[in-house]
């Protein structure tokens, strides 16, 4: 549920953040005590991961407390939250970019 909300407030209000940028939300881990939450984010332009990470984590302060505005009534604790970059998806590009060379090398 966070994550589904999370992406959806980014949607509307992230370009107050970090611009115009395309970012998605892939994960949020919570702690069982529901006090951290990690959200995960995956930027298009990967060189830009870092700068929208930094700059969402620079404002959580007004993130949480507008995302816990949203959510007051279906969490009974709005958790700290931290923002990654989710950078699997080049991880995935880079090693089939490795597998296509093994393969022209071999035949």
């Amino acid at each position: 549920m966070i994550q589904d909300e999370m992406g959806a407030f980014l949607q509307r209000e992230g370009a107050n953040y970090y611009g115009s940028r395309f970012v998605t939300v892939t994960d949020a881990q919570v702690t069982p005590d529901l006090q951290v939450c990690r959200i995960f984010v995956s930027v298009l332009d990967k060189d830009q991961g870092t700068i929208v990470v930094d700059a969402l984590n620079s404002h959580i302060k007004d993130i949480r407390k507008r995302f816990g505005n949203l959510m007051r009534r279906n969490l009974r604790i709005i958790p700290d939250i931290t923002f990654f970059l989710d950078d699997t998806l080049d991880q995935v590009f880079r090693l089939e970019e490795i597998f296509k060379q093994n393969k022209k090398a071999e035949e």
